[in-house]
């Protein structure tokens, strides 16, 4: 062997060997980064998980605030203005009870419970609880006494004019957070679970452990100590060993405005597997691998028989050039499927695995993702939805009775423009049955594709409840309706009488003639038919519409006065039609029967205004309800204005809200104006007005004719 080639192999066996000693100390590196990294996708993870328990809470928390603001505090009790929002707040939220406890002592009960003798809600932990922090917070989980199950309680308590009034709760079974919640899981035998800062178990998978054990005695390695870092930090993680399971990691975080953490529980191997599948770190680490080894066989050989390597040297040479296009390749594999994956993990981590909404990802109409909820609104299988668009998951018609091809149309025009649409909209289950939907609908480009993603939310039972509502107040004018019918029958009855009297007496005188019964039996049948157009009338006015159409204001506002025309002629009262619009008729988009309820229950309100005001003063006189039509090329205007007592000022912005009423609980609900506005504003897309005149008071109805919103 030649000086050449022995000082080419001395010079390579070093080579060899500074590369071997670099590759142990980056693959040492790489295996504290991958480390690293495997504590931070975890730390990552129970913080997202943490954000949707908040969220959550966040959501029934807001309903608590909403209840709370509606029930007027001077009216506490057995009374349908305080169980009135309790019970929409039970059908808005997943409450098994909603509730008050007053300062006094007394429980008043959305679920109609009725409290054991010598029961006092001020005692109970619930109470306790918003009494200590002052806010709007919950409880930590306790034996609901209506139930019998395990609940945490959502407690606000209510403050007016600076003193305590009561405490309103509302009690969520722990069952419903672990099911809608909690319900993740994380690689084979990962878990999410709640625990208290003391390390007592509040929300896990196995129920037996539920307020009967602390996580230091399920896991024996977390004793000792190891669960004070929940007092001084509020994330982080913990490495412990879990019987079978081996080296376990788990991850927390504390949920804002508790004492509770969100623990995230993943065995490391199958942490390391996951955060294998979504990093570059473990391709270095097998490149290093590979080097070493190569680095470990050079050195080897070199030492062994520098004649060996001069002889395969330009085979060796060849092999590692190949070695490296196969690494190259394998690193662009490797790439490509790390990036798919970490596109799947978003979508189902963050979005699908724990909406509440369904959420729909389409590319144009056509649907190329969907989630869990999506499957269940629409009762189809995901291979069924990724078949259709959402046209194909719509009705022909929307309810505004425009085509659904042309509205979905306009909203991604708009959408495209950089606005994201909030929009309701009706849509088709399986069974081809049609429900009304809230749907949040954005479009984003993901690797230069364009993408429309769909939040769609059920309000069915909003929707059911609202008309529900809106005839239930229609119902509780029957009485009044029915005394109206009275009035307007009691001429015609007595003209009847007075026929059959006249025919009795003719037949007695032999004066029965022909022409005699003809002009009794034709004056009769005249009382008949004045007496079926009036049932026709008030038939009419309590049928619910069920489908938006043209609405003729003239023709709604003459129904209305018929309605009323008997009360008002019995109590002296002169009602009066001024068109100021002219003689062209008036036509609006909305629903008929209802509009005709929110006129006839203004002129309602104005009618007792004036016989209250009469009463006070003690003036007999006639006095004037006035309804006057005005209108441009766009809009239309009514005023409604009485001659009665007025609004009291700082009563005027209460009117319209729910369950408010100046006249008693006897004699009205408070809903009356609360519905006429929704009607008017939500349902026809105009709006109500209230103000005082010299005289009385003014009501004003806008709406935008039916050209100026673009309907045929």
């Amino acid at each position: 062997m030649n000086i050449k080639i022995r000082k080419s192999i001395v010079i390579m066996t070093v080579l060899s060997a500074v590369v071997l000693a670099a590759v142990a100390v980056n693959y040492r590196i790489t295996q504290h980064i991958v480390e690293k990294t495997i504590v931070a996708q975890q730390k990552d993870l129970a913080a997202k998980t943490a954000s949707v328990v908040e969220l959550w809470l966040n959501q029934q928390m807001k309903i608590l605030d909403a209840t709370a603001a509606s029930v007027p505090s001077d009216l506490l009790g057995q009374n349908e203005m305080t169980m009135g929002p309790l019970k929409m707040a039970m059908r808005a939220g997943p409450f098994s009870d909603v509730y008050i406890g007053e300062n006094t002592g007394v429980l008043i009960d959305g679920a109609d419970w009725i409290p054991p003798p010598g029961y006092d809600p001020r005692l109970r932990p619930w109470y306790l609880r918003a009494v200590k922090t002052g806010t709007t917070s919950f409880t930590t989980p306790y034996i609901d006494l209506v139930t019998n199950k395990l609940v945490i309680a959502l407690v606000k308590p209510l403050i007016r004019n600076g003193r305590l009034r009561g405490v309103m709760g509302a009690d969520t079974v722990l069952d419903t957070l672990l099911h809608n919640v909690l319900n993740l899981k994380v690689s084979k035998t990962g878990f999410a679970f709640l625990v208290e800062r003391s390390g007592t178990i509040l929300v896990h998978p196995n129920n037996d452990y539920v307020m009967r054990a602390n996580l230091q005695a399920i896991e024996p390695d977390l004793a000792g100590g190891k669960l004070d870092v929940f007092k001084e930090n509020n994330e982080g993680n913990i490495m412990y060993v879990s019987g079978e399971k081996g080296k376990t990691i788990l991850s927390y975080r504390l949920i804002a405005n508790s004492d509770w953490f969100l623990c995230l529980t993943v065995p490391y191997v199958e942490a390391y597997s996951m955060t294998r599948e979504t990093t570059m770190i473990f391709a270095l680490e097998m490149v290093l691998r590979v080097l070493g080894i190569l680095a470990m066989i050079a050195l080897v050989g070199l030492g062994g028989s520098g004649l060996v390597l001069f002889m395969f040297s330009k085979r060796y040479s060849s092999a590692v050039q190949q070695h490296q296009i196969e690494m190259t390749g394998i690193n662009k594999d490797l790439e490509w499927n790390i990036t798919k994956r970490k596109e799947v993990e978003t979508y189902y981590q963050t979005l699908f695995n724990v909406a509440n909404d369904a959420i729909l990802i389409s590319k144009g109409l056509q649907h190329t993702e969907c989630n869990h909820k999506a499957e269940e609104i629409f009762g189809l299988t995901r291979d069924e939805i990724l078949e259709k668009t959402m046209l194909d998951l719509s009705p022909a018609y929307q309810p505004d009775g425009s085509l659904s091809s042309d509205s979905i149309g306009r909203i991604i025009d708009n959408s495209r423009k950089g606005e994201q649409q909030f929009f309701r909209w009706s849509f088709s289950r399986s069974d081809g049955s049609e429900f009304p939907a809230s749907v949040n609908l954005k479009i984003f480009t993901l690797n230069d594709e364009e993408l429309t993603l769909s939040s769609i939310r059920d309000i069915s039972k909003r929707v059911d409840a609202e008309g529900q509502l809106m005839q239930a107040q229609k119902l509780a004018a029957v009485g009044e309706m029915l005394g109206a019918i009275a009035h307007q029958w009691r001429q015609p009855l007595n003209t009847l009488s007075t026929y059959i009297s006249s025919l009795e007496a003719a037949q007695y005188n032999n004066l029965l003639t022909k022409p005699l019964i003809d002009k009794l039996v034709a004056g009769a049948n005249g009382q008949i038919q004045f007496m079926s157009k009036t049932i026709d009338d008030f038939r009419n006015f309590f049928r619910p519409a069920k489908k938006k159409g043209p609405v003729d204001v003239f023709g709604v506002i003459i129904s209305a006065v018929k309605l009323m025309e008997a009360q008002m002629k019995h109590g002296n009262i002169t009602l009066s039609v001024k068109n100021n619009a002219g003689p062209e008729a008036i036509v609006v988009l909305g629903y008929q029967g209802e509009f005709v309820h929110v006129l006839v229950n203004i002129l309602a309100n104005a009618r007792d205004a004036i016989l209250e005001n009469r009463r006070d003063e003690g003036d007999t006189s006639a006095q004037t309800i006035d309804i006057t039509v005005a209108g441009g090329e766009e809009e239309v205007t009514i005023d409604i204005i009485d001659s009665g007592c007025g609004i009291p000022e700082h009563l005027l912005p209460q009117i319209f809200n729910p369950y408010y009423t100046t006249k008693g609980a006897s004699s009205g609900t408070g809903m009356g104006l609360y519905m006429s506005k929704m009607i008017v504003e939500k349902e026809m897309g105009g709006e109500l007005l209230a103000a005082n005149t010299p005289t009385g008071a003014r009501f004003t109805i806008k709406l935008q004719k039916m050209a100026a919103v673009g309907v045929q």
